[in-house]
């Protein structure tokens, strides 16, 4: 296996995302302070005690948490799946990061992440992801949901406060999402991140049917459509297809120096407006 090009995962953060971080730092001191004050005020004082018994407790769940991690899940190592350990290593450098711990779960789901117990940073990837991904015969599909992981901690999306912002506030996980999207598609490249999006959409039993051209156009259409962004506010997630439009870049920048482009005004546009979607069926 090649060694993947070292790339700053910070070239690839989504533009508005700083903006939203900094609101969503502020929405968070100003509801958890004002909180706070409220509590203890009202308490006369018992609250601090009570808040200061909590994080003492919350502490100590963090180790038991990291102890049930590692008791109930199948830790990736050089003789245990070691084409992953080997996937995961060669990304984190390029990321500039130290592997983190990796562990394989089984779940009946198509699905993989990123968390940070104490200062111990985990990959958690489901057998189903991993299963389905060896389906598509394409390696890099793999190394692509690795990657989107990877860069959850590489950009501190899994710091303490970080982490529970974005778990409130939609707008900047879905940034985070894209982000994380960019920095897997610089490090892997567009085909694989289409790929694996696409196993998402999908899964394994379906995925070797798909109409790539016909998935492409509907991926396309759903990006330039003006309501999309609309249909995303209650998401914690970008819709799935906007997700893959971005992963089709035009033929010139296909040499990953950039993150890859939204769907852009000189592709041409397969509808007038937001109502009907081209039927690719025969």
């Amino acid at each position: 296996m090649a060694k993947t090009r070292a790339i700053d995962p910070r070239d690839y953060v989504e533009p508005g995302t700083g903006l939203h971080q900094t609101i969503g730092y502020i929405l968070f001191f100003l509801t958890t302070g004002i909180g706070a004050i409220v509590f203890a005020a009202s308490t006369f004082g018992i609250g601090l005690i009570v808040m200061a018994v909590g994080f003492i407790f919350y502490l100590l769940r963090r180790r038991v948490a990291l102890a049930q991690l590692r008791g109930s899940a199948l830790r990736i190592g050089p003789k245990q799946f070691p084409e992953i350990y080997e996937y995961v290593a060669d990304l984190s450098e390029a990321l500039d990061m130290d592997p983190p711990d990796v562990y394989l779960v089984e779940s009946n789901q198509q699905n993989a992440f990123a968390v940070r117990i104490g200062a111990k940073q985990n990959v958690v990837l489901f057998d189903d992801i991993v299963h389905g991904s060896r389906l598509t015969k394409n390696p890099d599909v793999l190394r692509f949901i690795i990657a989107h992981e990877l860069a959850h901690h590489a950009l501190g999306h899994t710091g303490l406060i970080r982490s529970q912002i974005s778990m409130l506030y939609r707008p900047l996980a879905r940034l985070d999402e894209l982000s994380c999207d960019a920095v897997g598609a610089a490090l892997v490249g567009f085909d694989a991140g289409r790929d694996a999006l696409s196993l998402l959409l999908v899964g394994p039993q379906l995925f070797a049917e798909v109409s790539r051209p016909s998935l492409e156009r509907q991926a396309i259409q759903v990006e330039e459509d003006r309501l999309t962004k609309k249909a995303e506010r209650q998401l914690f997630y970008p819709l799935m297809l906007r997700r893959i439009a971005r992963m089709i870049p035009d033929e010139d920048d296909r040499d990953f120096d950039s993150k890859p482009k939204k769907a852009s005004s000189s592709r041409p546009a397969d509808r007038d407006d937001g109502d009907d979607y081209e039927d690719d069926r025969p």
